[in-house]
């Protein structure tokens, strides 16, 4: 365990042995040394746990932001690092990079924490899909959902990203010949993104295993099922997403009187990374009722 006196975050990396860690009153769960067990930070002390889910290529260091602002709302955040991820074991056997075992792992990650109170989920791209996936599968389970740039199916991907993913030749002489512009492409990157974050997402992109990208089109179609979405959501997203085609998500939701949506036009596909303040204020705002 690390802990860092100045933030007030609790890091649990993936231990040698099943363990029990209590922190700030909230006993965590960890279990066994394999790659379900996802490298986690804590930070709160009293209020409504609330986890964090990053997207494909990403790390839990996306949510530094919002995370003080939840904090201060009165939220308990536990954010984690998928497997293949950031500090969270990175297995060597490509075979086992799909969505259902990255399901597995999320859901597991999420009984290992034992928590006493049903969790409010916020996830972003890919991880958003795992949240929507657990919500419903696990009906009442779920206080409240947060989706930020959600994947609810395989047509919003991206042909050219999804064709890159299909077949390796084509990915292999992309990134010979315009490596740049495959990385921006199977990245999402929007031209005019910040030169800062830009840098950040590439890191982060360096740090995560090659073979997260035969992930995405093993994701499911989870459109069937959303009209039973049993749980008060938020939905936000850029207009500008260059990523995942967005379009299709507003004619799904327009029914729906406890799905809440926010547009944001000129932003990308990382809403909470490009328009930090304003997405803050929204998630905030939602799960205070406001």
């Amino acid at each position: 365990m690390i802990w860092n006196a100045h933030s007030h975050k609790l890091r649990i990396p993936a231990p040698e042995k099943a363990q029990f860690v209590t922190v700030t009153g909230i006993i965590l769960r960890v279990e066994t040394p394999d790659f379900f067990t996802l490298s986690t930070i804590v930070d709160g002390e009293l209020g409504h746990p609330t986890l964090l889910v990053h997207d494909l290529n990403a790390s839990l260091h996306d949510w530094e932001a919002l995370i003080p602002a939840l904090v201060l709302s009165g939220h308990v955040t536990y954010a984690c690092d998928l497997f293949g991820h950031g500090q969270s074991p990175h297995p060597v056997d490509a075979r086992r990079y799909y969505a259902q075992m990255h399901y597995t792992a999320f859901r597991r990650w999420i009984d290992g924490l034992n928590l006493v109170r049903s969790p409010i989920l916020i996830g972003h791209g890919f991880g958003a899909y795992l949240c929507l996936r657990y919500t419903l599968g696990h009906p009442y389970k779920v206080f409240r959902l947060v989706l930020i740039s959600p994947l609810l199916m395989p047509e919003q991907i991206s042909p050219v990203v999804m064709g890159l993913d299909r077949y390796p030749l084509i990915e292999r002489l992309a990134e010979r010949f315009a490596p740049e512009w495959t990385a921006r492409k199977m990245l999402g990157i929007h031209t005019g993104c910040d030169p800062a974050l830009e840098q950040r997402i590439l890191t982060d992109a360096l740090r995560s295993s090659p073979f997260n990208r035969r992930i995405l089109p093993t994701v499911a179609d989870l459109t069937p099922e959303f009209p039973d979405l049993p749980t008060r959501s938020l939905f936000i997203w850029g207009e500008a997403d260059p990523l995942l085609d967005m379009s299709l998500l507003p004619p799904l939701v327009e029914d729906m009187i406890d799905i809440q949506t926010v547009s944001l036009p000129g932003i990308g596909h990382r809403p909470h990374l490009e328009a930090q303040e304003k997405t803050n204020k929204q998630i905030v705002s939602f799960l205070l009722g406001i």
